[in-house]
């Protein structure tokens, strides 16, 4: 039976309500410091070592529900409020970062995501992550941040000047969710980015024939721009050959690790 207008307006009122009420948790739950870094292994496609690690985010609530980021991040997004929990993302890598140099402990470069909505003042964001590398004293070579095609196609000029800002301190940029944009291929010849990260949709369980051979020249022009490559969301023994043949730099996916827990990732690397 389908909906009417009523049906409508009270799902739209109730979903609504249900964001708001998320919002305000989540306010009280930053300041509680709810919120825990997570660690998702990058491995080396020559060594099959973890080379590095992408840094995720998962809500602890007090009552002991662990959330994941599809049910929050979304609401923050809307209302702008990501903006403040990238920061704390940020702080917290940072800091991890410093704490196991201060230690003498291996350290290892780290992937954290951008949202879109730090594009609308780009100078903000560019002088806010300057002073916390500067307050934790780190070595920016271990930073990496990714920006995904779809923000880097309506935000050009801005993405290509937080690149050129950021390429000045040693940090690297990575195009995340490769191929997810309609533009993909007329953009490879002019992008800024260091490292292209393969969106998981090529990377499909029965991957055919036609598949590879499309993923095989994706490879080659990455390469012949000196794009370091990066696949995430390997799955298969089959994918990880297939990608290791054809020179993948780094493989993300459940096939290695899901992503963990500080502890967990320390215990791993040690």
């Amino acid at each position: 039976m389908p909906l009417n207008l009523t049906d409508f307006n009270h799902f739209y009122i109730i979903n609504k309500v249900c964001g708001l009420e998320k919002q305000r948790h989540y306010l009280e739950a930053l300041g509680r410091k709810e919120f825990q870094i997570y660690f998702q292994p990058k491995i080396s496609g020559k060594s099959q070592k973890i080379a590095s690690a992408e840094v995720l985010i998962r809500w602890k609530r007090a009552d002991g529900e662990l959330w994941f980021p599809d049910s929050f991040l979304p609401i923050l997004e809307e209302t702008g409020e990501i903006e403040a929990l990238d920061y704390y993302v940020y702080e917290a890598a940072f800091q991890w970062l410093a704490n196991r140099r201060s230690a003498g402990l291996k350290l290892l470069p780290l992937s954290l995501n951008v949202s879109p909505v730090h594009f609308r003042k780009i100078h903000t964001f560019t002088k806010k992550v300057l002073q916390l590398i500067q307050k934790y004293e780190i070595p920016s070579e271990y930073l990496v941040f990714e920006i995904t095609e779809t923000t880097y196609i309506h935000n050009i000029e801005a993405v290509n000047s937080m690149i050129r800002f950021f390429h000045e301190q040693n940090i690297r940029i990575s195009m995340d969710d490769f191929g997810s944009g309609y533009s993909s291929l007329n953009t490879l010849k002019d992008i800024l980015f260091d490292e292209v990260k393969i969106d998981k949709r090529f990377l499909s369980d029965d991957l055919t024939e036609k598949g590879k051979i499309v993923l095989q020249e994706i490879f080659h022009l990455l390469k012949r721009t000196n794009k370091f490559i990066v696949c995430e969301g390997v799955e298969t023994k089959e994918m990880v050959d297939f990608l290791i043949q054809e020179g993948c730099d780094e493989l993300q996916g459940y096939y290695y690790y899901k992503p963990m827990e500080m502890g967990k990732f320390e215990e791993l690397i040690a």
